[in-house]
Formats: structure tokens, sequence, C-alpha cells
């Protein structure tokens, strides 16, 4: 993933949520709902960032995954080292899928096709290492 200075997150954090035919009400409450899951995240701002941040999911999406990871904090209360893995995987499927398209819309094919970047030939990894990151990929 790449690294970004502190004023461009300052950036990214401090623009407002575009207004693309949508109403005040579904802006607030994707804002309300983003704020509750990164709820407890502590003084790190890179899941905040992934999920205000448009290059990296679509409205609908941060919608989807914001409430997703309420869901989760609701029902298992995971570390916050496995929400951050779970958001920067979700966000990296999108970005291999296509970030327009809604996670709703994805099929079986859009996630095996994701899951196969994970794979590598014999000659360039003999020890197989691969399959751990595949492996990790798969049960997110």
């Amino acid at each position: 993933m790449a690294r970004r200075s502190n004023k461009s997150i300052a950036e990214i954090l401090a623009q407002p949520l575009p207004s693309q035919a949508s109403s005040k009400n579904e802006n607030e409450l994707l804002e309300k709902k983003i704020n509750m899951a990164i709820e407890g995240f502590g003084p790190t701002k890179l899941c905040e960032l992934i999920l205000r941040d448009r290059n990296r999911l679509t409205k609908e999406n941060a919608l989807t995954v914001s409430d997703y990871i309420i869901a989760m904090k609701r029902e298992v209360n995971p570390r916050f080292s496995y929400k951050k893995s779970t958001l920067q995987i979700i966000v990296e499927l999108s970005k291999t899928i296509g970030i327009a398209k809604k996670f709703v819309d994805m099929t079986r094919d859009d996630v095996l096709s994701y899951l196969d970047r994970c794979r590598k030939l014999e000659n360039e990894d003999p020890l197989h290492k691969w399959i751990g990151s595949y492996n990790t990929k798969l049960t997110y």
C-alpha cells in the first residue's frame, strides 16, 4: 500500500463527501456510519482515510463496508488489527475488480480472479509462501 504524507491525509479527511445527486440525509447517514465503524480505532487515521477516500471506495461500497465493520463489532468485537486487515483486503478487492463496481454486484468469478492474483509459479516461489497470503485473503 502506498504511503501518504500527513498533509495529504489531512487534506483527504478534510474534504467533504461528494454530493452527486444524493440528499443531505444520505451524506449524514454515511458520515454517521463511518464514525461508528472507526470508533475505537485510536489515533491512527488509516481506516478513516480508507472509508472517506472516494479514490479507494465508492460511497455505496463505503456504506457497505461501514455496515460490515459495525456488525462485526457488535457480534464478535474483533481486535483492531483484524478490523484493519479486513478493511485493507476489502479495499484491495475493490481496486482489483474495479472501484465503480458495487460489492453486491460482484460475482464469484470476480472474487476468484482477485484471489488468483496471489498465486505464483513454482519457479517464482519454490517454498509456496503465496499459499499463506491466499488463505488469509480467502478467510477474510
